[in-house]
């Protein structure tokens, strides 16, 4: 017999990381919060030199990390 839990969802701020999601996508922003400019998620895009060059998309008003 399975039992199905039942949780409430609970808006959870994350301090210290901007983490607003890419309109239309699961990618969000690894910058700090208190960032200016583009939002960028450092661990996508393609390789240059080794090294992921991310994802930049711009600010939008009104945002907030539980978007």
């Amino acid at each position: 017999m399975s039992a199905m839990r039942n949780t409430l969802q609970q808006h959870m701020e994350i301090p210290g990381i901007c983490f607003i999601r890419q309109p239309e996508s699961t990618l969000r922003c690894t910058l700090s919060a208190s960032h200016h400019g583009d939002h960028q998620h450092s661990y996508s895009g393609p390789l240059r030199n080794g090294f992921r060059v991310g994802t930049t998309w711009p600010r939008r008003g009104g945002e907030t990390q539980a978007d």
